[in-house]
Formats: structure tokens, C-alpha cells, sequence
């Protein structure tokens, strides 16, 4: 049986704060998007013996393993931080997290093809010179042996108690095939930042905006709850894919079947039909509707994304007020986004009195839709 799948998982705090796991999870999502194109048979898996695994050709292949770290503190990350060990309660020193990556290659082998350790900050001369030197493709213990050195005691030290008799072989392995990076998702702005990647994804892809919205919000909790699902090896790879996986595929298949030729309009035309929304208003609605998804797709023009948000929760608001969906009085509606919009500062010229209709019939199509 497979190492991974038959190989308790080590202890694991996982997140220490809100912010970080949300910073996690949304660091996942956006690498999931990333691999759209890129990995199609990619399977991703939330907190199953690191942050994050992925299997790029699907079952079978060689596993890759993601350390996501966060640091609000602006210096760069060291050798010495990296590998600095944390004391717990029982007075036992818990691996650092360069050692955790050399656990990985040490009970996985094979199984494991790399791994990776991204944080919101920057690393230092010497772990830049480390990873230039190895995606050089050069041997870092001919290339530089004093850096290699060094960082071969730090791992040492730390398993000196139980010193493995491959320790060598599997150090070279770990010091060739460990990729650390930083990441371009900030703690001050990931959330938006990475459904700048999903919207800039579906750009060029004829999907409505609320379609796009709901899709990104699926990934996103899917995440969130597999990263949550506690899991016991020995398991199976079916198992393991139900309870902590998420097949790239799977994504790519629900887009495309959200995409019509005329870019799922039709569906929502026939759904204003049905609850008796006139055929001119219909064709002002849709019109309206497709000059709004032109615009929210270009995330670069902010204001209009902030305007959108803002009008949102007054609709989400209003909704809760509403006794009778046969009578919306959207000209009460439109005077509270206005005030609401001015109020933030956001009152603009150029707002278009469609789109309150637009997105109010967006959030309503999703309701009823989820029943």
C-alpha cells in the first residue's frame, strides 16, 4: 500500500488564527486556478500531511508537498528561521519547518517528487543563492559546500536522537528538490487578489459574472471544509479524494458546462420569463447585465468592483424585507444603494440605474436556483 495513504499524519496544529488559515485557503484556491490549464488532471489535497498535496497526473503519480506560511513582520526569512524548532508543553522540541519537508522525502521515497514552502514574505541571500543554484539545475554540494553544509547540520541536529541510516541520501534529495518562493498574495489584500486571478481567468470565456461569483465561492468553501476534514490512515485513494481532495477537472468540467454559446443569457432570460418579468424589461435587463459582466471582469478598475460589493449588501438587506416577490419597489431600492454609495463615497455619475435591477435579479436567480 501507498506510504501516504498508509503513514499517520504527523501532529498537526494547523492554523493558528482566522487570518491565517482564510490566507491558506485562498492561497490553495488560487493555485487551484492556476492549474486549470496548466495540471488538468491535477488533484489537490487540504491539510493531508502538509498544508496541501497535489498529484499532477492524478492517481499514481509522485505526490508534491506545499508548506503555506505566513509573516507579519517585514524581515526575510533565514536558514536559522527555517529551521528553528519550537519547544512544546511536554519539553520535546517540535521539527522546524525545513525539517518537517525532510520528513516528507525521508517516510514518502519516491512517493514524494518535491517540495515547497511559500510565504507572503522574501528569503535571504543565502536561501535565494540555495534555490538559484538548484533550479539551475546545479548540485549544491559541489557548487557552494559551505551553504550546503550548513544547512545539512541544521537538519542533522534535529534528528540526531533517531539518526536515519539513509540520512545522506535522503538529504541530497531534500536539498535538490525543495522549492521555496514568495508569494505574490499579501495578508493585507488576498482575497481580493485571488478572485482577481479567477475573474482574469474567465475573461476571455463568455460566463455570466453571478455564475463566475457562485462557482468561485464553491471552490472556495470546498476548501475551506476539506482543509477541516480529519482523516485516519490506513486509508483509501478514493477515500482520501472524498474526504480531503479536489480534482482540477472537476472545476474545468462545471465552468464549461456554465458556458453557453450565448454565454448562459438565454437561461437567465427564460428564468425573468418565468416569474412574469416583461419582455422589454427582460431585454433592457439583459443588455444591462452584459455590459455589467464586461465591466466586472476587468478587475483592474476598482471603484466599480467596490460600487458592485456595496450595492450587493443593500440588495442582501432589502431582500430580507421583501413580503411578496410578485411587487419589488425598486425605486426605494435604488434610493438606498444611492444613499449607501454616498455615504462610502462612492457615488458616481456614470452608475446606471439597470444595474441595481441586474443585481437584484442575479441574487434572487441564485436563491431560487439552491432550492
Amino acid at each position: 500500500m501507498s506510504a501516504v495513504l498508509s503513514t499517520p499524519q504527523r501532529e498537526q496544529a494547523g492554523s493558528d488564527s482566522y487570518n491565517r488559515f482564510e490566507y491558506q485557503a485562498h492561497w490553495i484556491v488560487c493555485h487551484i486556478v492556476n492549474q486549470l490549464e496548466k495540471h488538468p488532471k491535477c488533484i489537490v489535497f487540504c491539510e493531508y500531511h502538509d498544508d496541501m498535496a497535489q498529484l499532477n497526473d492524478g492517481k499514481g503519480t509522485p505526490f508534491e508537498f506545499y508548506q503555506i506560511k505566513t509573516k507579519e513582520e517585514s524581515g526575510e526569512w533565514t536558514i536559522a528561521e527555517l529551521s528553528a524548532r519550537e519547544k512544546k508543553k511536554n519539553g520535546f522540541y517540535k521539527k522546524s519547518f525545513l525539517g518537517f519537508i525532510f520528513y516528507n522525502f525521508l517516510t514518502f521515497g519516491d512517493e514524494c517528487s518535491c517540495c515547497h514552502f511559500t510565504s507572503n514574505n522574501n528569503f535571504d541571500l543565502d536561501v535565494r543563492t540555495w534555490q538559484a543554484h538548484i533550479e539551475d539545475g546545479e548540485e549544491l554540494k559541489i557548487v557552494n559546500p559551505e551553504l550546503y553544509n550548513r544547512i545539512k547540520a541544521r537538519i542533522q541536529a534535529e534528528y540526531l536522537e533517531d539518526l536515519p541510516y539513509n540520512f545522506d541520501k535522503v538529504f541530497d534529495r531534500f536539498i535538490q528538490k525543495t522549492f521555496v518562493y514568495n508569494s505574490e498574495l499579501q495578508l493585507s489584500t488576498y482575497e481580493v487578489q485571488v478572485s482577481g486571478v479567477f475573474f482574469n481567468l474567465l475573461e476571455t470565456r463568455r460566463i455570466p459574472t453571478d455564475t463566475a461569483h457562485t462557482i468561485f465561492r464553491q471552490i472556495l468553501n470546498d476548501v475551506r471544509k476539506k482543509s477541516k476534514n480529519k482523516v485516519m490512515p490506513p486509508i483509501s485513494f478514493r477515500s482520501l479524494v472524498d474526504k480531503k481532495g479536489i480534482q482540477v477537472n472537476d472545476i474545468n468540467e462545471k465552468i464549461n458546462k456554465k458556458i453557453g454559446i450565448d454565454g448562459n443569457y438565454d437561461d437567465f432570460s427564460l428564468y425573468l420569463s418565468n416569474i412574469s418579468v416583461s419582455e422589454n424589461d427582460i431585454e433592457r435587463i439583459i443588455k444591462a447585465k452584459q455590459l455589467h459582466d464586461a465591466r466586472w471582469l476587468k478587475i483592474e478598475d476598482v471603484k466599480y468592483q467596490e460600487i458592485v460589493v456595496t450595492i450587493r449588501k443593500e440588495i442582501e438587506a432589502f431582500y430580507e424585507t421583501i413580503y411578496s416577490d410578485f411587487y419589488v419597489n425598486f425605486d426605494q431600492l435604488r434610493e438606498n444603494c444611492k444613499k449607501t454609495l454616498t455615504k462610502h463615497k462612492l457615488e458616481s455619475l456614470v452608475l446606471d440605474d439597470n444595474l441595481i435591477e441586474v443585481l437584484y435579479y442575479e441574487r434572487k436567480y441564485r436563491t431560487d436556483n439552491e432550492k
